[in-house]
């Protein structure tokens, strides 16, 4: 597996054929489908940590397993100020990690939102199908190419737009340009 410092979508192969503002696109997408409590888990967990770090470090302290491997200044103003600076970095530190790990489950899932519930096929790319001549959202279909099983569009919670394949959702470079006369 590819961990990416600064992209967070360049871990997922899917999007490499993509430029990096239409990933940005894609990661706004997982992000505005998210549930609430996992777009305030980096929000909790950043403040929790800092809150929890000193805890940890002082009951580590009590234990002499533990307390050798820990470094603590003579000084009580030195053990207050490392104390106080590796809060800090340990709680930014943990809620960036935090953020990155649940963009990384937010890109996964929004890449396997049009995958079979049944037998987890990829519905992308298969037919569209409607019942009856009207044009209705309600009565678009689409077949499972694996297991034959038929879902409706509105009760997978998806678009026929999101059955189209990534590789064929990228808008030309010259599109909307005006032409040269």
């Amino acid at each position: 597996m590819r961990i990416p410092l600064f992209k967070p979508w360049r871990a997922f192969s899917q999007l490499d054929s993509f430029s990096d503002e239409e990933c940005e696109k894609f990661v706004g997408d997982a992000w505005a489908n998210c549930r609430p409590f996992e777009a305030a888990m980096p929000i909790i967990v950043g403040p929790l940590m800092f809150l929890v770090w000193p805890a940890l470090v002082l009951l580590g302290l009590r234990f002499p397993l533990v307390a050798r491997w820990i470094y603590v200044p003579q000084s009580s103003d030195g053990a207050i100020i490392l104390l106080v600076v590796t809060s800090v970095i340990v709680g930014c530190a943990s809620a960036l990690i935090s953020r990155d790990f649940v963009l990384y489950l937010l890109i996964r899932r929004e890449l396997s939102r049009a995958d079979c519930p049944k037998c987890g096929q990829s519905l992308r790319g298969l037919p569209v199908q409607t019942i009856g001549e009207i044009p209705d959202p309600a009565k678009n279909f689409v077949r499972c190419a694996e297991c034959g099983k038929v879902y409706h569009l509105l009760d997978l919670g998806l678009a026929p737009r999101d059955l189209v394949p990534l590789e064929q959702r990228r808008v030309p470079i010259d599109f909307a340009r005006k032409r040269k006369r």
